[in-house]
């Protein structure tokens, strides 16, 4: 059986067969306030409170000032126990996109971290304007991500809003394991769902559950549903 990562958050886990396997590299995508980098603070803060486990906030976007800012705003917990400790914050700028596997890696050595979010691949993809290069780089950066001891959530950015709406870029079929946010209408109001598209070497449900977020984090209702096989 593979090593497990447990994240921590409420429901993922049991959904997940105990966790993200250890040392892959996972995409989490979704629209707009679906979730994503919510996900990622969580999986970093409960690795360091619960698993005693270092983790990395990679932004390619925002100062890593206003990730903590938004981190703080959003959730009860001690982040100051933890911050520059066991979670440390940075960002890339875009004129060093092309030397992110070095920047991390420095990190990941130095400071021994587990767990690495890297938030967000739609910037890469508007810096390599080039389909080609994006894609060798995506590439060249999930290979090296793979040669750490780590585990990594990345996120991406898409326009669906319905899973019969997906479509699948060289994000999903590079990664090792995929899981899709939703935030889909409901009457009056929208729902905020998850799925688990894929996940390599491990079992997981193939059904669809909805989730909330509060000052306690993320809450996933995550009853039976189908098993795959081991992919």
């Amino acid at each position: 059986m593979a090593d497990r990562v447990p994240t921590g958050i409420q429901g993922l886990d049991d959904i997940l067969n105990g966790g993200l396997v250890k040392n892959r590299h996972v995409l989490v995508t979704g629209g707009p306030g679906t979730g994503k980098t919510i996900m990622s603070y969580e999986y970093l803060y409960k690795g360091a409170e619960k698993y005693n486990q270092k983790g990395l906030f990679v932004s390619l976007e925002v100062s890593p000032e206003r990730v903590v800012d938004s981190a703080k705003i959003l959730f009860k917990w001690d982040w100051d126990k933890h911050l520059n400790k066991n979670i440390i914050v940075t960002r890339i700028q875009r004129n060093d996109y092309d030397n992110i596997n070095s920047i991390i890696g420095e990190y990941v050595n130095q400071h021994g971290i587990e767990r690495v979010v890297i938030d967000s691949l739609t910037l890469m993809r508007l810096y390599f304007r080039n389909e080609d290069a994006y894609r060798n780089n995506l590439i060249e950066l999930y290979e090296f991500l793979s040669s750490l001891n780590c585990t990594t959530i990345v996120t991406s950015e898409k326009s669906y809003a319905r899973r019969e709406d997906a479509s699948y870029t060289i994000e999903e079929f590079a990664s090792d394991g995929v899981i899709n946010l939703y935030l889909l209408p409901r009457k009056n109001d929208r729902v905020r769902v998850l799925e688990v598209l894929k996940m390599r070497d491990t079992k997981h449900s193939l059904s669809m559950f909805p989730f909330v977020i509060d000052k306690d984090g993320i809450l996933i209702s995550a009853k039976t549903g189908m098993i795959s096989k081991i992919e």
